[in-house]
């Protein structure tokens, strides 16, 4: 309703007021999963902004478009070509030998790191460094799934820029995927589990406890707890984070989150695989609801893998069969 009572040459003559109303239609329709209104409320920002700084927040909308539609390559290289612009740079292609030395910096760095350490660092304050943290949170997530050797350099720079320029919310994302990445990429196990344990305190003292739980549901939840509590009880902690990311209004995790308590539930065998089945229903309906593709389509190739063993049919959503999924998987190089 906002936006249609701006001027007609509402950019010109109410450039800021445009620019938030749009922006804050593209959030909404962001969690309500409307993608043809986002699009258009991105495509109008970009195309009016007059600032590259005007542009940060629709960019971040449009990286998060990307990811769920399974175009991870894409929204790893906005996320690289707006870090350069902000003074950040990294490699297109990284190589063994590149992460194996990175690893052995972060692992002298990560032992002498403590909680009290980090929660006595002052805020940060510098904007150019801020964004830099926001969009390096962002790459860490996507890069998870389509380039995971870039995680060491993408986290050991967001331990860097943390003890340089101070605290904020994305310096607990940045710690929490270094121990990850010592988890991935080295046998330290100690260390990766350590780290774990002092990125989780610092999200639950932190105010924006439900959106941080959220974000760092496979690092945290998925991976680090797992190699050091028993498997049903971290299953168990799934459905609260779940809750945390609706809360937040991070549609994108919450996905993550039903996904991982059913196929984690699927691996162990908390449930039966008929009620189970009701949970992986449930998740196929969500993400089609909220247009995220990835979840809709891992969850999807899990489901008929549970139907084939319990010997039951679906007659409540539409599943693709497991050919049909690997030629998506093969046409966005998501697999």
């Amino acid at each position: 309703i906002g936006i249609r009572l701006l001027e007609t040459r509402h950019w010109e003559t109410q450039y800021s007021l445009s620019l938030n109303m749009f922006e804050m239609s593209a959030s909404v329709s962001c969690v309500h999963g409307d993608i043809s209104k986002m699009t258009s409320c991105l495509d109008a920002i970009i195309s009016h902004a007059k600032t590259f700084d005007d542009t940060l927040k629709a960019s971040s909308l449009l990286v998060k478009l990307l990811a769920s539609s399974s175009k991870f390559d894409e929204a790893r290289d906005q996320c690289l070509m707006i870090l350069s612009h902000l003074g950040e740079v990294f490699p297109s292609e990284v190589s063994l030998p590149h992460v194996q030395n990175e690893m052995s910096t972060i692992q002298v760095l990560l032992r002498s790191i403590t909680h009290d350490q980090i929660k006595l660092l002052p805020r940060m304050t510098d904007r150019s460094k801020l964004n830099a943290m926001k969009f390096l949170n962002m790459l860490c997530m996507y890069s998870v799934i389509s380039k995971p050797m870039l995680l060491p350099l993408l986290s050991c720079r967001m331990v860097r820029l943390t003890l340089q320029y101070g605290f904020c919310d994305d310096s607990i994302v940045g710690l929490a995927t270094a121990g990850y990445s010592v988890f991935l990429f080295t046998e330290d196990i100690q260390l990766a589990s350590y780290i774990g344990k002092v990125s989780e305190s610092l999200v639950e003292e932190s105010p924006n406890k439900h959106a941080l739980r959220a974000r760092l549901c496979n690092e945290l939840v998925g991976t680090l707890n797992m190699i050091t509590e028993p498997l049903q009880s971290v299953v168990a902690s799934f459905p609260e984070v779940y809750n945390s990311a609706m809360m937040a209004g991070d549609v994108e995790n919450a996905m993550i989150c039903r996904w991982s308590f059913c196929c984690s539930s699927f691996w162990c065998g908390t449930l039966g695989l008929v009620p189970l089945s009701k949970h992986y229903t449930q998740c196929i309906q969500e993400a089609a609801k909220y247009q995220q593709d990835t979840t809709l389509y891992n969850t999807m190739a899990s489901f008929n893998t549970l139907l084939h063993l319990s010997g039951t049919t679906n007659d409540d959503v539409d599943v693709k069969s497991f050919c049909e999924l690997d030629e998506i998987g093969e046409r966005t190089n998501s697999a």
